[in-house]
């Protein structure tokens, strides 16, 4: 496995383990609406993908493999260097987006593993 997931930093101060509450996909853009885990007061906050070019949902128990060959995760925030699914989306897409600079955002918290393809940063919205 030749994939590194950095740890992708935000503004704002974040913990480094989140919780993701609830999740929203509409004509608007994706909604992941997310909460900092283990802590006294935590911020709540959305990301929103608008556009997006893909995502998927995986539950953690099922990511085994990805849990193993990293070590786990100490951030629930990263991105995917040299991403395989990255890479197979490009096979099945015929080159689609070949020309396009897609990152491979992952969002790994105790109960999700969410993987999102895009082409332009998310925008960070707090309540």
């Amino acid at each position: 496995m030749t994939e590194q997931y950095i740890p992708w930093v935000v503004k704002n101060g974040l913990s480094a383990r989140l919780n993701v509450v609830k999740i929203e996909d509409n004509n608007e853009g994706l909604f992941i609406y997310m909460k900092e885990a283990r802590v006294e007061s935590p911020k709540e906050f959305f990301i929103k993908f608008d556009p997006y070019v893909c995502y998927k949902n995986t539950d953690e128990r099922y990511r085994a493999r990805t849990f193993s060959l990293t070590g786990g995760f100490s951030h629930s925030l990263n991105i995917v260097n040299d991403s395989e699914w990255l890479k197979e989306f490009h096979v099945e897409s015929e080159g689609y987006y070949a020309d396009d600079e897609i990152i491979h955002y992952s969002i790994i918290t105790d109960a999700d593993c969410l993987d999102i393809l895009s082409e332009f940063p998310p925008e960070f919205i707090y309540f």
